[in-house]
């Protein structure tokens, strides 16, 4: 559990902006929000998730902060 949370693990960040994403366009990066697993699809835009990740990540893991980017964002 400790490494799932923890800070160097991208997945569980992913994730929730994966869902942070589908919640305002509808639609994640990924077609299954739950699951990201190896026989999941790969991601749409994986290089926007990745830094939208970085920047959540950096940000000390502030979602108003994620949703302040992605709806300010052109």
């Amino acid at each position: 559990a400790r490494w799932l949370t923890s800070a160097d693990h991208p997945l569980t960040h992913r994730v929730w902006v994966n869902r942070v994403w589908q919640g305002h366009f509808g639609r994640g990066f990924v077609e299954t929000a739950n699951d990201f697993g190896v026989q999941t699809p790969k991601p749409e835009h994986a290089k926007l998730l990745d830094w939208l990740t970085s920047e959540f990540v950096a940000s000390g893991f502030s979602t108003k902060h994620l949703h302040r980017l992605i709806v300010l964002s052109s």
